[in-house]
């Protein structure tokens, strides 16, 4: 074969080679719906234009699409009044360390039979713990050395209530306060501190008894380190009540801390125990979740929605 026959085959065979493979513009029909769809075929393979290629030309999007980040509950609240419809839902994940809310606007209408729609329209809040729940809990059932207590009770005193008669205890408090001797057993402020500034004093002393009183109090007596001299009792309630909320800006709840002590090697530890904060992050949970129920008039599903 010579060179011009061999140049023209090469050239024909890379004609038909770009007239197979040359990309085409298509479209193809959805069956169920009857919309033609943009699309490049090159040879036998076939891609589909995304709609968002043409976003830029549009004078509005398409669908809504999106989660908004609200940063406080009234937001939340405001954000999706704007934008619900008879179909929207609120979804409420009542997780105790990270509790959310996910509302999303464009869910599936109701009803088996009914259209599906996207759900990609949605408003979310995280609610955020406050200040005050975080530091008592972080601390709570913490054996901590008397120095250590006494600085943790200064630091956090502002919390604890004075309990009056008519101050409107929770049922559940209330019983436990009766179990345990009954109002006069719970420390107040003023009570908590005389407490500090005494641990502080014998912060270098040996314990020299811990008596347990049926009152529900307990007598811690000391013995200077320095001189031979026995230091004052120094008197430690049972109980004593703090008032917190548990979502940042939320509504103050009382809650009930047991002061417990117990010595060591000769010397004394302290702790509390907060009772049943399960009840108070539970009930706070549905305080806020039967608000967005009745200022948005949508209902609420316990849990996540589908991906």
């Amino acid at each position: 074969m010579d060179t011009i026959n061999a140049d023209g085959v090469i050239a024909q065979a890379r004609d038909l080679v770009e007239d197979y493979v040359k990309a085409e513009i298509v479209t193809v029909v959805e069956p169920a719906t009857g919309i033609e769809v943009a699309a490049v075929r090159k040879g036998n393979d076939v891609s589909f234009l995304p709609p968002s290629m043409f976003d830029a030309y549009r004078t509005q999007p398409l669908h809504r699409l999106g989660s908004a980040v609200m940063l406080s509950l009234d937001s939340l609240i405001e954000h999706t009044n704007r934008f619900k419809d008879d179909d929207s839902v609120v979804f409420a994940d009542d997780s105790r360390t990270a509790p959310s809310i996910i509302v999303v606007l464009d869910y599936h209408r109701a009803g088996a039979a009914a259209d599906p729609r996207f759900g990609k329209h949605r408003s979310q809040f995280t609610f955020p713990l406050s200040d005050e729940w975080k530091a008592w809990v972080a601390k709570n059932a913490e054996p901590m050395g008397m120095a250590d207590f006494a600085a943790f009770l200064e630091e956090r005193i502002i919390d604890v209530l004075y309990v009056e008669d008519d101050d409107g205890l929770s049922e559940d408090v209330a019983r436990l306060i009766d179990t345990l001797g009954g109002r006069e057993t719970i420390a107040t402020p003023n009570k908590l501190m005389e407490l500090a500034r005494g641990l502080q004093i014998n912060e270098a002393a040996v314990v020299q008894e811990a008596v347990n009183l049926a009152s529900g109090e307990g007598i811690v007596r000391f013995q200077s380190t320095h001189t031979d001299e026995h230091g004052a009792p120094v008197k430690v309630p049972g109980l004593f009540l703090i008032g917190i909320p548990v979502f940042r800006n939320g509504p103050l709840y009382r809650v009930a801390a047991r002061l417990r002590y117990r010595k060591a090697g000769g010397k004394i530890v302290f702790w509390y125990d907060l009772w049943r904060t399960d009840r108070t992050f539970d009930h706070a949970f549905q305080e806020a979740v039967e608000r967005v129920k009745t200022d948005t008039g949508l209902p609420v599903l316990i849990g996540k929605p589908e991906a």
